[in-house]
């Protein structure tokens, strides 16, 4: 059977206002997404991690069926244990600002840390906050950024979509235009047994992250530089 996975960088940006005007998924699929949704279920049964990760984004977003959040954290973390690139920086992302989760920044660090083991370089920029975060020695520091990430958390989240290309180059653009039927191709490669054809580099993978986090890592940011300023 062949296996693989993509090596992952943000490339666009999709907000959540902008998807909530669309409540029937017309932008996201064919019809209704209950099809694509019913097809990654096939292939997750016949081994697809991005299958997995892909039912798992659908339920949380409620993309042709009702959210359902406890069975989107079961798909997200099968993904992550199968190293899913992308789940592995989605799972560490939603531990580290308690997204549909109970927040955990140690668990956080160390799905970081497995994503950029597995190619994910955005995973850099929290691996290094989350270290600085953990060995903060003063207290009141500490509390204050924890405070931080509990307080202006905004729950209301956004899409992000991240290109699987093996370039080293992280570039930025926004888009409205996603589609699951792009992911499907893939996740049914994942399933080849023979003759396997070799999955797209350009495939865009739908990402969660809350929309106030500039506000929040900008924060958490001067803290940690306030601390380091101290010593």
């Amino acid at each position: 059977m062949l296996k693989f996975s993509f090596l992952v960088l943000v490339t666009c940006l999709m907000p959540l206002k902008t998807l909530a005007s669309i409540n029937e998924n017309t932008n996201f699929c064919e019809r209704d997404c209950r099809m694509e949704y019913n097809f990654f279920k096939k292939y997750a049964r016949e081994g697809s991690s991005l299958a997995n990760l892909s039912m798992a984004i659908m339920n949380y977003q409620g993309h042709g069926r009702r959210k359902n959040i406890e069975l989107a954290n079961k798909q997200l973390v099968r993904a992550a244990r199968a190293a899913e690139p992308a789940a592995l920086f989605q799972l560490a992302y939603n531990l580290m600002f308690g997204l549909y989760i109970e927040q955990d920044l140690n668990k956080a660090l160390v799905w970081f840390k497995r994503a950029d083991k597995h190619g994910v370089k955005h995973s850099m920029k929290y691996i290094d906050l989350l270290n600085d975060f953990l060995t903060i020695n003063n207290e009141k520091i500490k509390s204050s950024m924890k405070s931080i990430l509990i307080e202006n958390m905004n729950l209301e989240e956004r899409i992000v979509t991240i290109n699987e290309n093996s370039e080293p180059i992280e570039r930025i653009s926004v888009t409205q235009q996603f589609y699951w039927s792009y992911i499907l191709y893939n996740a049914r490669l994942q399933t080849c047994y023979v003759n396997c054809t070799l999955g797209s580099s350009h495939t865009r993978i739908p990402i969660i992250h809350v929309k106030n986090e500039n506000k929040i890592l900008n924060a958490l940011t001067k803290l940690t530089n306030n601390n380091s300023t101290t010593h």
